[in-house]
């Protein structure tokens, strides 16, 4: 039977009952009779915490001038001879320039939940106020913003908080300088190469770095708090839409790329001899047509739709067809009546394609649309699994009617094999032509490129395999010289002491051309909003419920490990399970656990948030900022203690992954990237049969060096996941925390009934001690549990998916969590804390057969309790 408070047992409780759950693999189903869904209560965290709150992070070691600086060091970041983490926030825009008066709050509150870091984001994209450049003509720094950064800056290191200031993130020199518009936001990829625009980030980072900040009396490059310089915001030529940018550079800078080219290729191989023989490999002519009826000139009998072509339409969208005339030439157009958000739900297509493996096919076609518009190419199999046979290709079509020319190898032997043309998610009507799928159509060196004229094109249509394999080695070559040459002029030219990154990882190439960074950094989103018609239209944006928790397959986690390269310091500086997501809890503690077990080095959130006088808000504003949202800064403190204060151990296994399987290191990476992109997990798990499941076990890294590894059972750490029938639970059990993220049903089998939980339905859940012992000895042990987070009137779509502009208004609401704790037995005190971290009442402690149970309950409106012990 349950005793009460007044009748407790104060035995130890041995070891092996708390943690015999941490073995068990295999979730089974439990079901609650108790109420799945509890009402939603205000929780304000305020804006200046209280500095006597029990949970607030004890002081950290003021950063002075003369302290020592933050340095890599095997692997690793380190503060003289202290291993240090980072876990951190992200500032965006006018949120690093608080007035002197909110600056000391700010920095405050982020000590308070154990924050040693923050991430300098896009001060460089606006003018003042929302900027660091003045707003006048916005060609220099303006003083205020200066000031209040210092001022800022100040007060973080005062905390032992360290800044990590981003150099480029959004401004465009371009506009600046006078030259041609770069056809690309941020004058991302031909930064990396046009010497007009490298020379202003240098000139940046001088006016920046060079500035002594006169609160501190010390230049910013000499500053221990400015702890990290990133030189570039997700910049690459790999990066996600890289290779469309460098396809279609305006004419100026694809001049100089192209001569850039001509010249390693010179450098290289010296001739236009060597050149043809060295890209003649594969070359082949064009085989006959496989498409029936490509010119559309025969129809269906009593059809719009040509003979042997089919419209596909899914969920209720609808299209239909007819033959015009565009620009004078016969064309097929396509008028689209209703479509969704889903591009695959209209399609254009042939089947009954037969396709060999191994082979070289060429797709050729006309097409234009009545405005500017995205659709994609693609050739798959016709019938179930649907897979893709080695072309997916997004196109660009405009008003005016362009030939397209694409090549892909086949990846399978295909009997039934589709051309498709998916063109949902808008309803602009598109034109097509003239489509043709041909076997071969490879070339090599083009009959008039020489490298005398200095005229070979950085791309072919269809080009045979050493020629796209030169041109990615180049391509990483001149970006890896970019970084190298952009840190030496940090580190030599204005002596900068700062820790030194280039931009995050995108693919194998990517990782070589950070390869010589003091550290390597990586982002990821799970569910970033989509805007399906115009870019961050704040009221057209759409994002799928879907935990993370229950698609280990498709989770980031996994990616983001395979992206750290063995031997140097691993961060994460953008990371967010973004708001109004039902399930956006699980975020931090997946995260911090994840990151704790895999030993990485740095973790930031994106964003605190993105205003610099609006810290007084007491709702959720947007996707991203945690400022005042519970489901994710609730979590802060408890995340603090289990990524920083070692309350995950790192998994004792780990293994390095050579990626190159040839002396031509370079060439063999290349090859890897064509297969993969930026996919390093899929890259890695080609070099070394791997699943996700084996990341729960071991710590992994992509290596450009050779093969490493050691074993170990990790006897205090185990990562678990699992799912069933699509409903899935995350856990992380150490002997100083335990984490679990997933559906209520799940908690108690995987636990052992340790934790069980009757309401909500989802939630996230952290058990830490906060006095950096372990739960069998810690006379202190937080308790945060969440389910979901919204505004009060915040009003959804029926499916959940947005809420457009109306984001409601304040109070933000969380749903509190129902259910029971067991934990060692002890003289626990329990108490529910308020939003601001203090007591507010009193919770019983029950104890059975020397077990302590602390009942979670709705009643006493909290995401938070306490429990202390003698």
């Amino acid at each position: 039977m349950d005793s009460t408070t007044s009748n407790h047992k104060c035995n130890s409780l041995p070891a092996i009952r708390v943690y015999a759950f941490l073995g068990i693999l295999v979730l089974t189903v439990f079901c609650s009779s108790r109420a799945v869904g509890a009402d939603l209560i205000p929780f304000v965290i305020p804006s200046k915490p209280n500095p006597n709150s029990p949970i607030a992070a004890a002081p950290a070691e003021p950063i002075g001038a003369d302290s020592p600086r933050l340095i890599a060091r095997s692997g690793h970041f380190f503060r003289a001879d202290k291993r240090v983490r980072l876990w951190g926030v992200n500032l965006s825009f006018g949120a690093n320039f608080p007035t002197h008066e909110a600056a000391p709050h700010v920095a405050a509150r982020l000590a308070a939940v154990g924050v040693n870091s923050v991430r300098c984001h896009h001060m460089d994209t606006a003018r003042w106020p929302r900027g660091i450049w003045n707003a006048e003509d916005g060609k220099d720094i303006a003083p205020e913003a200066l000031d209040r950064l210092d001022f800022f800056i100040d007060q973080l290191a005062r905390r032992g908080i360290y800044a990590d200031i981003n150099l480029h993130v959004g401004r465009e020199h371009s506009k600046y300088l006078g030259l041609p518009e770069t056809g690309r936001s941020y004058d991302k990829v031909t930064n990396i190469f046009t010497p007009a625009l490298v020379d202003a980030q240098k000139k940046y980072a001088r006016d920046l770095l060079g500035h002594v900040n006169k609160y501190r009396n010390v230049r910013y490059a000499d500053d221990p708090a400015i702890a990290i310089v990133e030189i570039t915001n997700e910049n690459s030529f790999f990066m996600w839409d890289g290779d469309r940018t460098l396809r279609t550079l305006p004419e100026y800078y694809a001049k100089i790329l192209q001569a850039k080219f001509n010249s390693w290729l010179k450098t290289e191989l010296g001739s236009d001899d060597k050149l043809r023989t060295a890209w003649s490999d594969g070359v082949q002519p064009l085989g006959e047509n496989l498409l029936k009826n490509g010119d559309f000139e025969s129809r269906q009998a009593g059809s719009s739709i040509p003979q042997y072509w089919n419209i596909e339409q899914h969920e209720g969208c609808r299209a239909w067809c007819s033959r015009q005339r565009l620009e004078s030439r016969r064309a097929l157009r396509i008028e689209i009546e209703k479509a969704d958000d889903t591009e695959w739900h209209l399609q254009f297509n042939q089947r009954g394609l037969t396709l060999k493996k191994g082979q070289y096919y060429t797709v050729a076609f006309e097409a234009a649309a009545d405005q500017p518009r995205q659709i994609t190419c693609g050739v798959s199999q016709a019938g179930s699994p649907w897979a893709n046979l080695g072309l997916s290709q997004r196109i660009e079509l405009t008003k005016k009617r362009t030939t397209f020319r694409l090549g892909f190898t086949a990846k399978a032997d295909e009997a039934n094999a589709r051309l498709s043309f998916s063109f949902g998610g808008g309803e602009i009507p598109i034109h097509l032509a003239n489509i043709e799928l041909r076997p071969g159509g490879r070339v090599g060196l083009k009959e008039r490129e020489s490298l005398s004229k200095g005229n070979i094109a950085l791309f072919a249509e269809t080009e045979s395999p050493q020629r796209t394999i030169d041109r990615m080695k180049f391509l990483a070559e001149t970006e890896k010289a970019y970084f190298d040459q952009m840190r030496t002029f940090i580190k030599k030219d204005l002596k900068c002491d700062a820790l030194a990154t280039g931009t995050i990882v995108f693919g194998p190439l990517g990782l070589y051309a950070q390869s010589d960074m003091d550290f390597i950094d990586a982002h990821a989103y799970w569910q970033h909003p989509r805007f399906p018609n115009r870019p961050w239209d704040a009221g057209d944006w759409l994002i799928d419920q879907k935990p993370m928790t229950d698609y280990p397959d498709e989770a980031t986690l996994f990616r983001l490990a395979a992206q750290r390269l063995a031997g140097k310091p691993y961060t994460v500086s953008e990371y967010n399970h973004p708001a109004p997501l039902d399930s956006q809890a699980e975020c931090v503690p997946m995260l911090a656990s994840f990151a704790a077990a895999q030993d990485w080095d740095g973790i930031w959130l994106y964003t605190y948030s993105h205003s610099s006088d609006d810290w007084d808000r007491e709702n959720m504003s947007s996707y991203f900022d945690i400022d005042t949202n519970p489901a994710k800064w609730g979590f802060m403190r408890a995340a603090a203690a289990v990524f920083v204060d070692n309350g995950i151990a790192e998994l004792k296994s780990s293994l390095s992954i050579s990626l190159p399987d040839s002396a031509d290191r370079l060439a063999s990476l290349a090859k890897l990237h064509i297969r993969h992109d930026c996919n390093m997990f899929a890259t890695i798990s080609e070099r070394w049969e791997m699943g996700w499941r084996d990341v729960l076990k071991t710590r992994i890294a992509s290596s450009l060096s050779g093969w490493a590894g050691s074993g170990g059972f990790s006897e205090t750490t185990r990562i678990q996941w699992g799912t069933e029938s699509g409903i899935g639970l995350y856990g992380a059990f150490g002997d100083k925390a335990w984490l679990l993220a997933g559906h209520a049903e799940k908690f108690a089998p995987v636990t052992r009934g340790l934790v069980a939980v009757y309401s909500p339905r989802f939630l996230a859940m952290a058990v830490t001690a906060l006095d950096k012992k372990t739960l069998q000895q810690s006379s202190r042990v937080l308790i945060t549990a969440c389910g979901r987070c919204e505004n009060t009137g915040m009003k959804f779509s029926e499916d959940r998916r947005t809420v457009g502009r109306n984001w409601g208004a304040a109070p933000v609401l969380i749903e509190t969590v129902e259910g029971t704790v067991t934990l060692p037995s002890g003289c626990w005190k329990c108490q529910a804390l308020g939003p601001d971290g203090m007591p507010q009442s009193e919770v019983p402690v029950s104890y059975r057969d020397d077990e302590s149970i602390v009942k979670l309950s709705p009643k006493y409106k909290t995401m938070w309790y306490l429990l202390t012990r003698p």
